[in-house]
């Protein structure tokens, strides 16, 4: 088998699995167990030994081990192994496994990383298990476990931004009006009306930060579907990058610095993220994952936050993913079994189980409007849990093409490049657009 080591080895994380964000979401979730009970699986249905690859929490190994041992009870042929493994060793422990052949036989991948695995022909197709069952999941999600039109992953869970507040902030620039639902979150420029008047309200605290740092530049692209954009043409092989909604969601984006309403310490290529200073009570609102509301919650302590939603440009809505599917490898010695252990991780109750201690939001359909059980911040969750709705399919597709980690690249250069730089408009839309005609052809 011919694996491009590179590639397998590339900076990955453009989601809140990412380099930067997964070293929070190892950490996401409590320390507790995961009592409730999983779904029955049909009894006897698989038989083997199984290595189940993973990293997370001790909340999130809590109930993959729940979970597994439910399979175990109700495929008395089967044992399953949870094998965890540290998140900056993931991808390299992995790497040289499927090189030798020795590859575990089911693991946890980032939706991003589908494509680039399935493209080296390591991951099994999971037509027969999952097809069926394209429509029990959100839709976005089903679209980042293809490759060629084929599923090679089943979708555990998601993740993705919305807007983080500090109500006292609010109370003192007279906010009072916060949007509680989709419908009615605020439109580009009401969310500017807002931030200028936390920055005129002398907080101390600049309005905002957007999580677009290093490997997060890609959501940057949310602001560009909220426009109308997009980077692709409908047959998903061409550019079209270079439009008015383009330049329209680069101008407006800038604004955010040139009208003093970001911090320029929290630029493109900083490490800077907007979790990492809102406890400090230094901005008034944080673009962030949920995934992170743990962290936050000790850091921001003595700090009462709320919850609102991305704002919606002419184009609608749009927010970013994030999360993690599971994916069978070809090496597997008993390939029935992971596949049905994977069918049995995202059943509606392991899946809930799952999302409820861990704090990450569900991959199914019928969960993903439903009142969840979180172990950590229940009250913030549900706005999480209407935006991950707003995930659009073909913005899914792209960010998980095998080479778009040189797209994230060209966003870290060059929109830091536009923000604060003397670069044009021009030249930085011609470089974004060329890095999406090599992510095609990668």
């Amino acid at each position: 088998m011919n694996f491009n080591r590179r590639q397998f080895l590339r900076a990955a994380g453009m989601t809140a699995a990412g380099a930067a964000a997964m070293s929070a979401l190892a950490a996401c979730g409590d320390d507790g167990t995961a009592s409730a009970p999983a779904a029955a699986a049909s009894a006897g249905a698989a038989t083997g030994n199984l290595t189940f690859s993973v990293w997370g929490s001790d909340a999130e190994m809590a109930a993959f081990n729940t979970i597994a041992r439910a399979f175990e009870k109700a495929n008395s042929g089967v044992k399953v192994k949870v094998e965890q493994l540290p998140y900056d060793q993931m991808r390299t422990t992995l790497d040289a496994r499927l090189q030798s052949g020795q590859g575990p036989d089911l693991f946890r991948v980032t939706y991003n990383d589908i494509g680039i695995y399935s493209s080296q022909g390591v991951l099994a197709d999971l037509s027969a298990t999952v097809g069926a069952d394209s429509a029990q999941f959100i839709d976005a999600l089903w679209a980042g476990v293809q490759y060629q039109g084929k599923p090679y992953g089943v979708p555990h869970h998601t993740d993705t931004s919305a807007i983080l507040y500090n109500k006292a902030h609010f109370a003192k620039a007279g906010i009072t009006d916060v949007p509680t639902t989709l419908d009615t979150a605020w439109t580009w420029e009401q969310f500017l009306e807002v931030a200028e008047k936390l920055k005129a309200a002398g907080t101390g605290a600049a309005p905002f930060g957007v999580n677009w740092q290093q490997y997060g530049a890609y959501r940057w692209f949310n602001w560009l579907w909220q426009a109308g954009g997009k980077a692709l043409g409908p047959d998903g092989s061409s550019v079209v990058f270079d439009s008015p909604q383009a330049r329209q969601t680069l101008e407006f984006t800038k604004s955010f610095y040139d009208k003093g309403l970001m911090p320029k310490n929290m630029m493109v290529k900083t490490a800077n993220s907007p979790d990492q200073v809102f406890g400090s009570g230094k901005i008034s609102m944080a673009f962030v994952g949920d995934f992170l509301l743990p962290d936050i919650g000790t850091t921001a302590k003595g700090i009462e936050i709320g919850a609102t939603f991305l704002p919606k440009g002419p184009g609608g809505a749009a927010a970013d993913l994030g999360g993690n599917a599971v994916a069978v490898t070809t090496q597997s010695k008993a390939p029935e079994a992971a596949a049905a252990f994977a069918k049995f991780l995202a059943e509606p109750a392991n899946m809930q189980l799952f999302c409820e201690q861990t704090t990450v939001l569900p991959a199914r359909k019928d969960l993903a409007g439903a009142t969840l059980d979180y172990a950590v911040s229940p009250d913030l969750m549900p706005v999480f849990q209407q935006q991950a709705t707003t995930m659009p399919a073909d913005l899914v597709r792209f960010v998980t093409l095998p080479g778009f980690s040189g797209v994230n690249d060209a966003l870290v250069q060059n929109l830091e490049g536009y923000f604060v730089g003397s670069q044009s408009a021009d030249d930085t839309v011609a470089a974004i657009s060329t890095s999406i005609e090599k992510a095609l052809s990668a």
